[in-house]
């Protein structure tokens, strides 16, 4: 509840009605609760926020499949303008493209000078979400080693773009 007024002003900034806005958060709570008794939710403050976000992008299309309805009917709607010809665009520029390109090339530069084994274990915690202990035990070092390692090879990689600012 700490973030209502966030969460509301979030939607709000979508679907521009206020009213709406706190219905839709009520029911981004509700969504959330049941979603929570049924898998375990690490981030639950993004996670709820992106069930806003997927029920306000809901609510306007079944808002712009209204208006095309009216319009066919013969609802005069002229001076009124669809809510989704408001919202950003989501594809990114070729600019931001071509940006992420050269920050992804440079990343995976950055992983292949790890060793092979430090760069398993980043793998294996970041991408594939294995705790210290499990990983520990996969490869029979402590898990002290593993923190170790995971630290020494994500320094690497923000000290690497670092090196390359703007990459």
């Amino acid at each position: 509840m700490s973030h209502r007024d966030s969460l509301i002003r979030t939607i709000f900034g979508i679907v521009g009605c206020p009213q709406t806005a706190e219905d839709l958060a009520h029911e981004a709570y509700l969504k959330m609760l049941h979603a929570l008794e049924n898998q375990e939710v690490n981030y639950p403050r993004p996670f709820l926020y992106q069930i806003a976000k997927n029920l306000a992008l809901d609510h306007l299309r079944k808002e712009n499949i209204r208006q095309r309805a009216d319009d066919s009917i013969g609802i005069d709607t002229d001076d009124v303008t669809s809510p989704l010809e408001n919202l950003p665009a989501t594809t990114p520029t070729p600019e931001q493209q071509i940006a992420d390109q050269q920050e992804l090339a440079q990343m995976l530069a950055a992983l292949e000078q790890l060793s092979e084994r430090r760069r398993q274990i980043l793998v294996l915690h970041k991408f594939h979400l294995w705790d210290y202990q499990r990983i520990a035990d996969f490869y029979g070092i402590s898990r002290s080693a593993v923190e170790k390692n995971v630290y020494a090879a994500l320094a690497h990689l923000l000290a690497s773009r670092d090196e390359h600012p703007g990459a």
